[in-house]
């Protein structure tokens, strides 16, 4: 008898042996889990312990709660967990992407990123970075309340367009494809795949399709000449054989980086201007190395001397996950937390939780960046892990940091953040973290 290949079966759905529930009928624990990750979280592991079973829609999945189960799923030694099993919910819309790949086939789709992301690429989009949060802020400042995630999505965006494919945002066909950016990810918070006008899932795949036909329209050009946008860099990377990657490669991997860039930075952005308004002594820290610098715009040679805007980076990481969960998906049995987990099953460790669970953190829930600097967070690898880690470590992450920085250095050299008195929002956790009402605040001008 012919063994079925691991991404040829069914996921199992029987976890009868493993403590937990199936919430509600059809959607499952999809309202509690939403609503709050951390309190379903919480409540799981209190009453189940690390491992624990619950559902989202038809799927079942099996909780695994804990930085010794994050280092199990992320360095995977015995490679038995896969992403693009645990992936399939979104198979639709980045199916032949990097992250949907699996151990050979995924060290060979990194390859096409690499030099995006080098040191001296980066470098390259700096100058682009800093205008734009420049020409993006300026007219914020001093001006009267506004949603800061609003502007602070508009504003990576056009980030994308211009350093990701080089056309700037400002014509109509860059706000043409800044608004196809948007609509794309914005149809990843869906349950069930309803392809009808109206619901944002189908406005996701045609967003998508509209993307592609873009993006190979510049393959050829790109290359052949000397860009250094993102894209141009992908266009001319060649694979193992000296060969240039497909246009269907190219194009799944654009897509998902606009996936995994586009909400996660803007939620660290909107977070962090929440956490500093809550304490205007960390925005007096940043402003005075910020100032120190005596500099109009900064690179990546000056972020050594901003250490307080990595540990605001880092803390805004630990309370507010821009990634809350990651899925993978057994391929064998085997064990987590000393339980029997079948072959085929659905696997969540929660990364918003490792970041505050009992007994690792002082005081988890308090808003306190000094902690990286005591080293709270070496206390196990898989403790503080906002960028998952192993062979499927975000290859991007430098590139979010340098974004982050350098938008918190025009926000805030001058100005001051100022949120309405005893401001404490709902917040919303998924798809991305942030306050409900999207941050109302003032940009007030310091001497």
């Amino acid at each position: 008898m012919t063994e079925i290949h691991y991404l040829d079966r069914p996921d199992n759905r029987d976890l009868r042996q493993i403590p937990g529930d199936y919430g509600l009928p059809l959607i499952g624990n999809a309202l509690s889990l939403g609503a709050n990750p951390l309190k379903f979280c919480d409540d799981r592991f209190h009453r189940y312990g690390e491992i624990s079973r619950f559902a989202m829609g038809p799927s079942h999945i099996v909780l695994a709660l804990g930085p010794d189960n994050a280092r199990e799923l992320h360095l995977d030694t015995q490679k038995n967990f896969s992403s693009a099993k645990g992936l399939g919910h979104f198979e639709s819309l980045i199916g032949g992407s990097l992250i949907m790949k699996d151990f050979e086939a995924h060290r060979f789709q990194r390859r096409l990123m690499q030099t995006a992301f080098k040191r001296s690429s980066m470098d390259g989009y700096v100058e682009h970075i800093n205008a734009i949060c420049a020409a993006t802020l300026r007219p914020l400042f001093g001006s009267d309340e506004f949603e800061l995630a609003g502007y602070a999505r508009s504003t990576l965006m056009e980030i994308a367009a211009q350093t990701f494919t080089g056309v700037t945002g400002q014509g109509k066909e860059g706000a043409k494809l800044k608004a196809a950016f948007a609509n794309f990810i914005d149809g990843f918070d869906f349950i069930f795949e309803v392809n009808l006008p109206g619901f944002k899932y189908h406005g996701s795949l045609r967003a998508k399709k509209y993307i592609a036909a873009f993006i190979r329209e510049l393959i050829a050009d790109k290359r052949h000449n000397d860009d250094s946008d993102i894209l141009a860099h992908f266009c001319r990377e060649l694979d193992e054989n000296g060969n240039y990657f497909s246009e269907f490669d190219i194009v799944e991997n654009f897509v998902v980086l606009l996936f995994a860039a586009q909400d996660t930075t803007t939620a660290s952005l909107v977070n962090a201007c929440l956490e500093l308004g809550r304490h205007p002594e960390w925005q007096h820290r940043l402003r005075e190395e910020a100032r120190a610098l005596g500099k109009e715009s900064i690179g990546q040679d000056d972020f050594e001397a901003l250490p307080s805007f990595s540990l605001l980076f880092n803390e805004t990481q630990r309370l507010h996950s821009s990634v809350p969960l990651f899925p993978r998906r057994s391929i064998n049995p085997c064990e987590l937390s000393g339980v029997e987990i079948p072959a085929d099953t659905l696997l969540m460790n929660a990364i918003t939780y490792n970041h505050v669970m009992p007994g690792w953190w002082t005081d988890p829930y308090k808003f306190d960046p000094e902690r990286f600097e005591r080293e709270e967070h070496k206390q196990h690898p898989f403790l503080f892990h906002p960028f998952g880690g192993g062979a499927h470590k975000c290859i991007g992450m430098h590139f979010a940091q340098m974004v982050f920085r350098i938008f918190m250095f025009h926000l805030i050299t001058r100005h001051e953040i100022q949120l309405r008195p005893g401001y404490d929002p709902d917040l919303q956790y998924l798809p991305m973290p942030k306050p409900k009402d999207n941050l109302p605040m003032r940009l007030v001008p310091v001497n």
